[in-house]
């Protein structure tokens, strides 16, 4: 699972092949509401809800509420965000070739080696901005997946469901015995359960934590898109409404604690380092997410004038050349939204 890792910058695009590409965006959003879902708040009011209550695979998106939890622990001094943590302690999560590559660029940018040590503050940072799963899987284990859940309860999230250990379930592809046919082992995959699901997916997490030669019988090339597909299926599903009330919670800096939203904002407003988000925003935070079928992303921004925005745009059951369409447009088309008024006005007309 990779984030979709979108930084945001403010450009003037004046070339045809700008607006037909979003065109194009509108277009697939309008003839796909089954694989489409987007919502927009703006200084409080709800704009646009198109196909807002839909439940969709939120990838790495779901990462925000164990941020939140994150925040909640530092602020009430059940952790500290400053405590050192050996990077070995973390890579015994690592799963290679299943989040695009987000673990070792994290680890780069710190310039750290599995010899090393990082805060709790960094492994929150490089879950959002990276997307690591390993960081994800490590903080799941330290804050409580029921303490992580109880946040959906505390927040009023209704569409939404359970916290387990989803980035682990990339596993079960080992988990095939080798007298099984493909076929067989896939109907038995589809056939579990959630609860049997998520209990062989914290049994996964339990291996890779326990023992540091489970992951070296993990063979990626056993990783059909067959059982990708399950995987991108049986991911935590929410909708757009929801992430993007909880984006336009965070952005209003009145509804969670002060010490928990500056941990937050710490966390969340990666795109904040940045010198031209600066000149333009005074708050901007983003987590997206995305499978091979899946595409997710949720954003707030405050501008210089105190106007803003919160919205969430979720695509599910892509096809491999829609996929490509939507990764090749979406910076485009989430720019749009957050630099064009006008834009914003037309999706209001054209999918509300």
């Amino acid at each position: 699972m990779k984030n979709a890792l979108l930084i945001i910058f403010l450009f003037c695009f004046c070339h045809s092949s700008f607006a037909q590409n979003v065109d194009d965006m509108v277009n697939f959003i309008r003839n796909n509401p089954q694989k489409s879902s987007i919502v927009i708040n703006e200084n409080g009011k709800e704009t646009l809800n198109c196909h807002g209550n839909q439940l969709m695979p939120l990838a790495s998106a779901a990462k925000t509420i164990i941020a939140l939890e994150f925040a909640n622990q530092v602020a009430s001094k059940q952790i500290n965000k400053n405590t050192k943590i050996a990077v070995k302690d973390i890579n015994r999560y690592y799963i290679p070739f299943t989040d695009g590559g987000a673990h070792p660029a994290w680890l780069k940018s710190l310039k750290k080696t599995i010899n090393d040590s990082v805060t709790l503050l960094e492994i929150a940072k490089g879950m959002i901005r990276f997307s690591s799963n390993a960081n994800t899987e490590y903080l799941q284990d330290l804050l409580g997946t029921d303490k992580i859940n109880a946040n959906l309860k505390d927040l009023k999230i209704k569409n939404h469901s359970p916290y387990y250990y989803f980035t682990a379930s990339a596993l079960m592809t080992f988990l095939k015995p080798e007298n099984i046919e493909k076929d067989v082992w896939l109907s038995k995959l589809k056939s579990l359960s959630d609860a049997e699901y998520r209990k062989i997916c914290a049994q996964n997490h339990q291996k890779l934590k326990a023992d540091s030669n489970f992951i070296k019988q993990f063979n990626f090339n056993n990783l059909s898109i067959e059982i990708q597909k399950i995987w991108s299926d049986r991911l935590i599903v929410s909708t757009t409404k929801e992430y993007a009330e909880l984006m336009k919670k965070i952005n209003s800096e009145s509804y969670f604690k002060p010490e928990v939203q500056l941990v937050l904002q710490q966390i969340m407003e990666w795109p904040m380092n940045y010198p031209s988000n600066k000149s333009n925003f005074r708050h901007l935070g983003q987590k997206g997410g995305s499978t091979s079928f899946v595409l997710t992303d949720a954003f707030y921004l405050t501008d210089l004038k105190g106007n803003k925005i919160s919205c969430a745009f979720f695509f599910n059951d892509l096809s491999p050349s829609e996929q490509q369409f939507i990764n090749k447009n979406f910076g485009e088309f989430e720019s749009s939204i957050i630099t064009n008024s006008k834009f914003r006005e037309r999706l209001v007309k054209e999918l509300n």
